[in-house]
């Protein structure tokens, strides 16, 4: 692949963007539908004694304690009449797929279906783990003793540390990640290595 075809495809990849976000929007909710079940299996697992429901309400992620507040004190929730409840907006870990569908499809790769399909399966993955980790954050704060002793009591830091990167960093790490591995063997990654080698002589030379 030459210079021209290397910029024809980033430029595909710039004119998918608006496509494939255009489209998450409008399907977001059933786009995050596989993340909530891995996500609320992994919170029934891990927290069986604090949650008692959760899934989807649109896109955000609707969990359900045990607990409830009375007079400023956490209380169980048949003592106290309510019950405590976390909500998480989806789109901060979501956003990662149609980044990833632009990249993936402006490429020239084999077998590019089952590549797609094992991505989102991926990414799913990694978007449940976020959810998980937004949710783990919340409780540290707002029931924290309850949340320790349900948890095992982690690290505080560990929670923080998982929060922001999950937040901050893997929507947009783990999609050009996947797609970069995906790329091996394929013109386009010959392409990339060559830049990058060019670039290295360049800045030692």
């Amino acid at each position: 692949m030459g210079s021209a075809g290397f910029k024809q495809q980033l430029l595909l990849a710039l004119v998918l963007l608006p496509i494939t976000f255009a489209l998450w929007y409008a399907s977001a909710q059933l786009l995050v539908a596989p993340a909530s079940l891995v996500s609320d299996w992994i919170l029934r697992f891990w927290l069986n004694d604090l949650v008692t429901s959760s899934g989807l309400s649109g896109t955000t992620f609707v969990v359900e304690t045990s607990l409830g507040s009375m007079n400023g004190a956490i209380v169980p929730a048949k003592t106290a009449g309510n019950v405590i409840t976390f909500e998480i907006d989806t789109n901060l870990v979501s956003y990662s797929l149609p980044f990833y569908t632009a990249l993936l499809w402006a490429s020239r790769v084999d077998r590019q279906l089952d590549k797609f399909l094992f991505g989102l399966v991926t990414i799913w993955c990694l978007m449940a783990i976020g959810v998980t980790a937004m949710i783990a954050k919340e409780m540290m704060f707002a029931i924290p003793d309850a949340f320790a002793s349900a948890a095992g009591r982690p690290s505080p830091h560990i929670v923080a540390l998982s929060y922001q990167f999950n937040v901050l960093l893997m929507p947009t790490l783990s999609p050009v990640a996947l797609w970069l591995y995906q790329l091996r063997g394929s013109p386009l990654w010959e392409e990339l290595s060559r830049r990058l080698d060019e670039a290295s002589n360049t800045r030692f030379d």
